[in-house]
């Protein structure tokens, strides 16, 4: 009989968690009062494993425990660039953007300049994933964060030929970030 493994246990036998994780220090309760915003399950239990960290040099998630409750209330401001564009040009960024109703809240970026996070809508377990791909293109994926990750890490979304070692691409590790 098969085993029905987690999205998360499936992450982590595809790209095993940092050997010395990085973790934020602050209470889960505290940080989401003080962002005003209670972030998905499979998040917390990501950064639990995983802790604040960089895959293949390239994604990067951050444990929101590290906040302070100054940097919370200035969380907010984190997309006002996205704003600014879609300010000048609302035909072509039209996302709402965390705390709009409905809005993009980011989890992690690329060293492209690529940003992935949820569509806050409905219930935290059913926010979709989005994809800002350079600021300008925009794709949503009916899945949890775990779930796109291992996506991702399997090469099943993805070609994954860029995680090859060498000059043409980093091993698809997992690092400590902070």
């Amino acid at each position: 009989m098969a085993q029905d493994f987690s999205p998360l246990d499936r992450l982590t036998v595809l790209v095993p968690p940092p050997a010395t994780p990085v973790f934020g220090t602050r209470n889960w309760d505290e940080v989401f009062a003080d962002l005003g915003l209670r972030l998905p399950d499979d998040y917390v239990a990501f950064v639990e494993r995983y802790g604040s960290c960089q895959f293949a040099r390239w994604l990067g998630i951050n444990d929101e425990r590290m906040l302070t409750p100054e940097q919370c209330a200035l969380a907010s401001l984190s997309m006002d660039h996205y704003r600014d564009l879609r300010e000048d040009s609302p035909e072509d960024f039209t996302l709402a953007i965390w705390p709009e109703p409905e809005g993009f809240y980011p989890w992690g970026s690329t060293i492209d300049g690529d940003y992935l996070g949820w569509m806050t809508v409905g219930a935290p377990e059913e926010w979709p994933v989005m994809l800002i791909l350079h600021g300008d293109q925009e794709i949503e994926f009916s899945e949890t964060m775990t779930e796109w990750l291992v996506g991702w890490a399997s090469g099943t979304r993805y070609d994954s030929s860029g995680f090859a070692s060498g000059a043409e691409g980093h091993p698809l590790i997992c690092e400590p970030w902070a």
